[in-house]
């Protein structure tokens, strides 16, 4: 009976849990994924707070929610001092909300985390792991810094979350005594989200005409992202197939950029710069062919929300992208930094319609079996029951 009684006692714990995230000012696809795993665990019940910067998505999105935000400034960089600062911050943010898990999002995030667990009391952390160290193409990044960061959050979490195996690994080989307290979770999509205006309407809006096939890029406007690459493919494109038109969805540094680009190569009007939008998706549902030019990803939510609209993607070899678009059955898969390879790898589904159809559905089925948002809510849930059973086992959870 006790043993019962105790069994009852950690599943009681495990679904009433107290997460506090930690989150930085990011936007796209890290923003999401907190987003939609707070609202998630809210509306399961669990108790949840959000640490970050009092303005952006995050915030906005958690108020909305009722949901209690608690100032902290997360800076990139892997810089000691700010995150010390920010740590103290969050210490606070822990005690106030008798939190049992800080969840960090993005090695910012990480860093301040790692350095307030200790100062906590009982707390555990989970780190996600979303991209590579900044300025690094892998793990092992030419910054000391970096590296110093880098394995404070990973030694410091109870467990490891990565949105690829590609980061898992990379991780693993970086700092090899980790590898039992990591586990791939890959970001999830909303596979039965529909648009809010068809794809017809989407393209008249953008005024593409009946016959023009549409060439898509959803992206923040950052040197990872191979802007520059897409837009370069764009141009070869063009000269190769004159009904083709062109959109690159997003806002960030490389702006003026690729403005300036998009003038210099003369696609005027054929490339639509859109800056940042709320209807991603309904542009999506309205391609032809989706592209992920990045240079450096951890994975691809992007490449995701295509397939499940069964859009064919042209995709670059970084990351955990092949882990998402499969070479060949759900789109075509080329080496970072090449944009005649992008051009190329999009005028061959361009040039066979009925095989760019073929990989749509095949993408369709992956996206349902593999990344359906609802396995990622349940496998992330999972972490923290281990996690606090695990506490409770050993006597240690703040109850």
């Amino acid at each position: 009976m006790e043993a019962v009684a105790r069994g009852l006692e950690a599943g009681a714990a495990t679904r009433t849990a107290r997460v506090l995230f930690v989150a930085p000012p990011a936007r796209g696809g890290l923003a999401r994924h907190v987003i939609e795993l707070l609202a998630e665990l809210h509306r399961e019940g669990y108790g949840v707070g959000v640490a970050c910067e009092l303005e952006g998505p995050v915030a906005e999105a958690a108020r909305e929610r009722s949901i209690t935000v608690y100032p902290c400034r997360i800076r990139t960089g892997g810089n000691p001092s700010r995150a010390a600062l920010a740590a103290l911050h969050l210490v606070g943010a822990v005690s106030h909300m008798q939190a049992q898990i800080i969840h960090t999002h993005s090695f910012a995030a990480g860093l301040v985390g790692a350095l307030a667990t200790p100062l906590a009391g009982q707390v555990k952390m989970v780190a996600t792991v979303h991209n590579y160290p900044p300025n690094a193409v892998g793990m092992r990044s030419a910054r000391t810094q970096h590296r110093w960061a880098v394995r404070q959050v990973v030694r410091r979490a109870a467990r490891v979350i990565t949105v690829s195996e590609a980061l898992r690994q990379g991780l693993v080989e970086l700092v090899p005594e980790i590898a039992g307290k990591t586990v791939t979770i890959p970001n999830g999509i909303d596979i039965r989200a529909k648009v809010t205006r068809a794809p017809a309407q989407v393209r008249a809006d953008l005024g593409v005409r009946e016959g023009k096939a549409l060439v898509v890029m959803v992206a923040r406007l950052a040197p990872q992202k191979g802007i520059a690459e897409f837009i370069h493919a764009c141009r070869a494109v063009a000269g190769r197939w004159p009904e083709s038109e062109f959109a690159l969805a997003g806002e960030g540094p490389l702006r003026e950029t690729a403005e300036s680009l998009r003038h210099e190569l003369g696609l005027g009007d054929r490339l639509r710069l859109l800056g940042e939008i709320d209807w991603a998706g309904d542009l999506i549902s309205a391609a032809d062919i989706v592209v992920v030019a990045s240079v450096s990803e951890g994975s691809s939510i992007v490449a995701m929300e295509a397939m499940a609209k069964e859009k064919p993607v042209v995709a670059t070899r970084v990351g955990g992208v092949p882990e998402v678009v499969v070479d060949g059955e759900t789109g075509l898969v080329v080496n970072p930094g090449d944009p005649e390879a992008l051009a190329a790898a999009i005028g061959g589904l361009l040039a066979d319609p009925e095989k760019a159809r073929d990989m749509g559905e095949r993408g369709r089925r992956r996206a349902a079996e593999r990344f359906d948002i609802n396995l990622m809510f349940e496998r992330t849930k999972n972490v923290y029951a281990d996690l606090l059973r695990d506490a409770m086992k050993a006597g240690g959870v703040r109850s």
